[in-house]
């Protein structure tokens, strides 16, 4: 990236991250984080400011050069940088209760596209927790969050979708025995989308879970889960998605002795069934997630996380041309290392596979290609934690996107300086 890509604004950020570095480098500590309390309700605000800069900002925009009769057309890729600001104001209050605790916070999101004021969005967060115990070997754990948000699209002939949220999770777990314990989770989700012309979007799900979990280490559980989702759309899509996902897996939540691993480990089988039947095509999968932590010293950190999956695309009017549902599996791979007390450096790669699980159709007309991707992404980062409650972070990535369908395949690089203060 030249220097012509460093706008003003950039600059005049970048400085001012640099002046934080050096007028807090040798000051002495004045302030600490989780010290703003009346009595014992802890008041916790934080601001975060990023700016962000993308040599390819909408990704899959193209546009289809005509040939001469009886050639197949050629799909131009566009490139368009841009510069965003993100600025995020939060506060959150925290009230102990004896053993329990009952949470509150509030996040606003503001989100502006250099250039594009049409893509300037705002976004609102309410969120409160709860967690009770009991003498009995009974807790209790709930949870509500409440989102009034703005997302932008994906082209840049897209426009920007309002949309509220509403998602709450009820989770009970009870000690049977010294050894054996099992957990009990409710979650109802809904989504509901401002504009008419989506409304096939609109979408309640309702998930169970439940789980044994037998204790064979003094930090080492393994156990069996099951969980139940049902997804219901509203409105009228291109074709009828409604459907139940039903897994079945093997955990193991592990922590060796000395603290250098943990993690938590899961496979199992997955089972996508659609209430249109002419979509049960390849809908049973063998999944997993892993993520493990290695502590190699008290300096270097490495970090593994994986999963296989499968997801329904829901088939509305913006997607229907790709199927029914899709697979994903995933690996990422990140080294940690501490410099000094303050300063860290983090080097990751991610890789994924997406495939769908059949073709998709337009307007009932079949696509003779299931699409298929493999997307590249690799990063570093630098910290550095000036002082308890203030951090400075520079980030850079390269993404490459490989699609079997020339419009979805991109290459991107990003930078992002990122400044936190919290108190």
């Amino acid at each position: 990236m030249g220097h012509k890509h460093l706008d003003p604004f950039f600059m005049l950020f970048f400085v001012l991250g640099i002046v934080i570095f050096t007028i807090f480098l040798s000051a002495r500590e004045s302030r600490a984080v989780n010290n703003m309390h009346f009595g014992s309700l802890k008041i916790n605000p934080s601001l975060t400011v990023e700016r962000y800069y993308t040599d390819n900002f909408f990704p899959r925009d193209y546009i289809i050069v005509q040939q001469e009769p009886g050639k197949e057309p050629i799909i131009k890729k566009i490139k368009t940088s841009k510069w965003t600001t993100t600025i995020t104001p939060s506060l959150y209050f925290s009230l102990p209760l004896g053993r329990n605790s009952v949470d509150l916070g509030y996040t606003f999101r503001h989100y502006s596209v250099q250039d594009l004021s049409e893509f300037t969005t705002k976004n609102h967060e309410i969120s409160s927790t709860s967690k009770w115990y009991f003498i009995s070997g009974f807790n209790l754990a709930m949870a509500d969050t409440v989102h009034f948000g703005e997302g932008i699209g994906y082209h840049a002939t897209d426009i920007i979708r309002n949309y509220t949220d509403n998602r709450i999770s009820i989770t009970g777990s009870y000690e049977l025995t010294q050894r054996f314990s099992t957990k009990v989770g409710f979650e109802d989700y809904m989504i509901r989308f401002k504009q008419d012309v989506f409304k096939p979007d609109n979408t309640d799900r309702t998930m169970i879970n439940a789980s044994l979990l037998y204790q064979i280490m003094p930090k080492t559980f393994i156990g069996i889960e099951y969980s139940r989702e049902r997804t219901d759309r509203q409105g009228t899509p291109a074709r009828n998605t409604d459907h139940t996902t039903q897994d079945y897996g093997v955990t193991i939540q592990l922590e060796d002795p000395d603290g250098r691993l943990s993690g938590e480990l899961r496979a199992g089988t997955e089972k996508l069934t659609y209430d249109d039947k002419s979509l049960n095509q390849m809908n049973n999968l063998f999944g997993f997630t892993a993520d493990l932590t290695f502590k190699k010293s008290n300096y270097t950190t490495i970090t593994f996380s994986g999963s296989r999956y499968q997801a329904s695309t829901g088939i509305t009017t913006e997607d229907a041309q790709y199927g029914a549902s899709f697979t994903t599996t995933s690996f990422t791979l990140g080294l940690t290392h501490k410099f000094t007390y303050k300063i860290s450096g983090t080097v990751n790669y991610a890789y994924v596979f997406t495939t769908y699980n059949t073709q998709g159709a337009i307007s009932s007309t079949p696509i003779n290609i299931s699409r298929t991707d493999t997307v590249k992404r690799g990063g570093v980062e630098l910290n550095y934690q000036i002082r308890e409650w203030l951090g400075f972070a520079v980030k850079c990535y390269y993404t490459q996107d490989d699609s079997n369908l020339p419009q979805e395949s991109y290459i991107k690089k990003d930078i992002m300086t990122t400044i936190i203060f919290r108190f």
